[in-house]
């Protein structure tokens, strides 16, 4: 039986900025205030680990020459600093823009933020033990959500790449495209994969100035994933991973 290419047909059907792309007025002042509300998943009632933020100082267009995806990773588990690093320089809460909300660290269309980060450490370190965890954006802190530890064979009913199984830790990058779509309609699902990509692209980056090793995936099984982190993959679902490592 043959299928139709959903993607091509949703790419094409998407490209009619009048049709699938609601008006946006000009002037803010007439914006609903769905639309200049910034909003942040939380845990409350879980465990909550706070983060830390001291950077190291890097040539930008040198790490740009260093990135690289490598796959060859040692099976050493990352710090928690690093962790840190990587989470807030990639997607984190920068400084106060317009309105009291933050600018972050990655580009996003209408600033609706429609991405969610969690970290699968595969590995226990001194100071942070393995588990699942979620990103608090507004608070700079790990969500406890599962503390456990990761076989070989668990990861491999997560990520399709045997390699994968080495490294220290993944971080999973979650849609949720009400967030985008309540403003900009279907387009609004083409913005959520740009963010993506640009939060991507900066996890590459902090880990050259880290001297740590990364590689973007696609090779993901979403729902074992989504079980994982206990999302239903509808409102909210898995676009994009990123591990890395030693």
């Amino acid at each position: 039986m043959d299928y139709p290419d959903f993607s091509e047909l949703f790419h094409q059907s998407s490209k009619d900025l009048l049709k699938n792309h609601p008006p946006v007025p000009i002037d803010p002042s007439q914006w609903p205030d769905e639309w200049k509300t910034t909003y942040y998943k939380t845990y409350p009632r879980l465990p909550n680990i706070p983060l830390d933020d001291n950077p190291p100082r890097a040539d930008f267009f040198d790490l740009i020459k260093k990135r690289q995806s490598q796959r060859d990773f040692s099976g050493m588990p990352v710090t928690k600093k690093e962790i840190s690093l990587l989470l807030k320089y990639s997607c984190g809460n920068m400084d106060l823009m317009e309105r009291g909300r933050h600018r972050r660290a990655q580009p996003s269309g209408g600033a609706r933020f429609p991405l969610e980060v969690y970290t699968l450490v595969f590995r226990s370190g001194k100071d942070l033990e393995s588990g699942v965890y979620h990103y608090d954006i507004e608070n700079h802190s790990l969500d406890v959500l599962n503390r456990m530890d990761f076989s070989p064979k668990d990861i491999s009913t997560l990520f399709t790449y045997p390699w994968v199984k080495d490294a220290a830790v993944a971080f999973v990058i979650t849609g949720m495209f009400w967030r985008n779509q309540n403003k900009y309609g279907e387009r609004g699902y083409r913005y959520v994969l740009h963010e993506a990509g640009h939060i991507g692209q900066n996890i590459y980056l902090i880990a050259a100035a880290l001297e740590l090793k990364c590689c973007a995936l696609g090779g993901t099984w979403d729902e074992n994933l989504e079980k994982l982190i206990d999302i239903d993959g509808v409102t909210e679902s898995v676009v994009y991973a990123v591990v890395v490592g030693k």
